[in-house]
């Protein structure tokens, strides 16, 4: 049986130079909106003292986490961790546009797009892994920062850069319930440690609150009664069918 890939990205900050050619090939391959963006690159500013200074450039996006919090306040079912390539996607036909799973995202990698009323995110350019190719961010980066592959694959790109990395940094996140989101990008190269890309607490309003602890058990209760009283309406009519064909 074929082993399930963990696809992800390593990220060389050392290698970085902000030419943000990556954010120009995500927005045209996925027609991103003119405001928005999937993927972004953060700029720590110049440290160090003179004359030994380094000013370092952090290119992010989707941490399409092992334990994503945004899929637990997903009402429709729409945010999803893809099964086969464990990414972590949108079913946008599914979305009604809530924006809990924005709120809920300790990375700030997703946005609402208020002219379709969904949300959208970095997909790892599914329809390019589709046909066998590499994100677009991946394939423009001049410098070979971006890198994306398998993680379950000894022999893969990213797997490769992690075994031969000075230092390997990952903005790991623990959650309230004791889990961590395990994110499924890694810095190599390099220190992000660095208020501007650290991940935050979850934000969830009163109305998110109450949906996750009140009106999803109501839900699921109400469906479970539907159901009961569906089969207890077939069954009354089945019965009833064979004593008319009986008699």
């Amino acid at each position: 049986m074929a082993q399930k890939k963990c696809y992800g990205f390593v990220i060389d900050v050392s290698r970085c130079i902000d030419c943000r050619a990556c954010l120009v090939a995500c927005s045209a391959e996925n027609k991103v909106g003119m405001k928005y963006t999937r993927i972004w690159v953060r700029d720590l500013g110049v440290k160090g003292e003179y004359p030994n200074l380094e000013r370092t450039f952090v290119p992010y996006n989707c941490m399409h986490c092992e334990n994503p919090p945004c899929t637990q306040v997903c009402v429709s079912g729409a945010t999803y961790k893809d099964k086969e390539t464990g990414l972590v996607l949108v079913d946008q036909e599914a979305c009604i546009g809530c924006g809990f799973c924005v709120d809920a995202c300790p990375y700030n990698a997703r946005y609402l797009d208020r002219e379709r009323g969904v949300v959208d995110k970095c997909t790892g350019c599914i329809q390019r892994l589709q046909v066998g190719q590499q994100p677009a961010c991946v394939t423009t980066c001049v410098g070979k920062a971006r890198l994306f592959g398998d993680f379950n694959d000894p022999a893969s790109e990213v797997s490769v850069a992690l075994k031969n990395a000075r230092a390997i940094q990952r903005l790991d996140y623990e959650l309230a319930d004791g889990t961590h989101t395990e994110p499924n990008i890694y810095f190599i190269n390099g220190d992000v440690m660095d208020p501007q890309v650290q991940p935050h607490e979850p934000t969830y309003s009163l109305a998110e609150t109450s949906w996750k602890s009140l009106l999803i058990p109501a839900v699921l209760a109400g469906i479970g009664a539907s159901f009961l009283g569906q089969a207890t309406f077939f069954t009354k009519q089945l019965v009833e069918g064979e004593k008319e064909f009986e008699e």
